[in-house]
């Protein structure tokens, strides 16, 4: 799993804090979101990514494909 969040928070020059404010996520939860890999449940990537206007795929994204 690719975690761009940290990348797309720099871009668009958005703060932790603002995220904080406006996804209503926890300390504890951001913290966990700003590692590389971070693999968050489908409705906290959700919340963040309405909270940013993108799809999830656009903030986190598979390495890999999953095999078939």
């Amino acid at each position: 799993m690719t975690n761009r969040l940290p990348l797309l928070l720099r871009q668009r020059d958005i703060a932790w804090t603002e995220l904080a404010r406006r996804t209503l996520l926890s300390h504890g939860q951001l913290t966990r979101l700003r590692v590389r890999d971070s693999n968050p449940r489908l409705a906290v990537a959700q919340r963040v990514a309405a909270a940013l206007d993108v799809p999830v795929e656009s903030v986190w994204r598979l390495i890999e494909p999953w095999p078939r």
